[in-house]
């Protein structure tokens, strides 16, 4: 059996463990209940029964049609047995088929007392009289009540069974996801395994190779040198793998967020090719000035200017990703934001570049002037 199967039968039998405990107790309250609520039924009707037997001298017409009405209406299919409670004998030779000893002597202490007799339920009560001491026991199957019950069964036994399939499948589902990403992780440490064990061996094949190699023959001290200084060139590449196969084994939060404290942007960027020098929004801010960066701070904006500043070596090429446009740089620079303030010129944002050859031009432009001979860009015409 899979895995993944065996995950899902496992949680499932817990699942259905748990569902079915509390699906028993809570047929065992209903029927309970409504075993109950019958018993009260009985017991109502026996006193109904009392009342209508020997109250009918001592109550006006109205009266009594009240309690006639009331014993109809109160389990019309339930048998009734009256008894003297002063003939002794008589009676406790029929309440004897019916009740324990311990019941009779409770029910002629005036406690009403229930029993049941196979499928049938019962009630009997003491109920003395101007006319004497009498018993009526009332004796009635609960149809409706067992039907109630064995519904509640089937349908408590249906929705476990429905649960149970339910469960199983949603747990294989998740199961199956979860020994997948565990197999997925698993291979990728096989892998990550056999890698840096590749890696390691490289290095002390070739110290192997240099140390067997050395010992064949005597060497002038320059070749014993030489191979001493490959020898520790590998042996650093070797020191250099396992410090970081160490912090990758490490999964503690606090040492993978001192390594990040560690990095630094600006100098990982002075990495590569083209870049002459990167410089950070807190080295523009609050750096020590120097020639270089008092040029490019004074051009320098918190918002617009981002977080890096960087200065590329005249020659290379910048690639405008979104523009398509390329620009090879001839002398570095710093893009900084130019303002314009004056008469009718009307407050708005242009997106387009704008070089220092613009700006003649441009003021020429505002005060209606002839632009300069030198110019060779023409003016910024969205300003107005």
């Amino acid at each position: 059996m899979k895995t993944g199967n065996k995950i899902a039968l496992f949680y499932t039998a817990i699942t259905i463990g748990i569902i079915s405990v509390v699906t028993v107790v809570f047929y065992f309250v209903a029927t309970d209940y409504i075993s109950r609520l019958y018993y009260s039924y009985l017991t109502e009707k026996a006193y109904a029964t009392a009342q209508k037997h020997w109250e009918k001298d001592e109550l006006d017409e109205e009266d009594y049609a009240r309690i006639q009405q009331h014993y109809e209406e109160t389990l019309p299919v339930a048998a009734e047995i009256l008894l003297n409670a002063d003939s002794i004998t008589e009676a406790h030779a029929v309440l004897s088929r019916y009740l324990t000893d311990e019941k009779i002597a409770s029910l002629y202490a005036g406690n009403v007392v229930r029993f049941h007799e196979g499928k049938e339920l019962g009630a009997a009560v003491y109920y003395p009289d101007n006319e004497g001491n009498f018993i009526v026991l009332v004796v009635s199957s609960n149809q409706y009540g067992g039907d109630i019950q064995h519904r509640i069964g089937w349908l408590l036994l249906g929705m476990l069974v429905i649960s149970a399939v339910l469960v199983y499948f949603v747990g294989r589902l998740y199961a199956t996801r979860m020994v997948d990403r565990i197999d997925a992780a698993y291979q990728s440490e096989k892998s990550f395994i056999s890698n840096a064990s590749h890696e390691l061996n490289n290095p002390l094949t070739a110290i192997q190779g240099e140390c067997e190699i050395s010992l064949l023959k005597e060497r002038t001290p320059a070749e014993y040198q030489a191979a001493l200084g490959r020898i520790a060139s590998e042996t650093k590449r070797i020191i250099l793998l396992m410090k970081n196969l160490l912090f990758l084994s490490h999964g503690d939060k606090e040492i993978l967020k001192n390594a990040r404290e560690t990095v630094l942007l600006a100098d990982f960027l002075m990495q590569f090719s083209g870049v002459n020098e990167a410089y950070s929004a807190n080295r523009l801010l609050l750096g020590s000035w120097t020639p270089e960066i008092h040029k490019i701070r004074n051009g320098y904006h918190r918002k617009r200017s981002g977080d890096l500043v960087i200065d590329v070596l005249p020659g290379w090429t910048i690639v405008n990703e979104n523009g398509g446009e390329n620009k090879v740089v001839r002398h570095s620079y710093i893009p900084s934001p130019l303002i314009f303030m004056g008469h009718s010129v009307k407050p708005a944002i242009i997106q387009t570049p704008v070089t220092i050859e613009h700006i003649a031009p441009t003021l020429a432009h505002f005060m209606r002037i002839r632009a300069p001979n030198a110019c060779t860009s023409a003016p910024i015409t969205d300003l107005r």
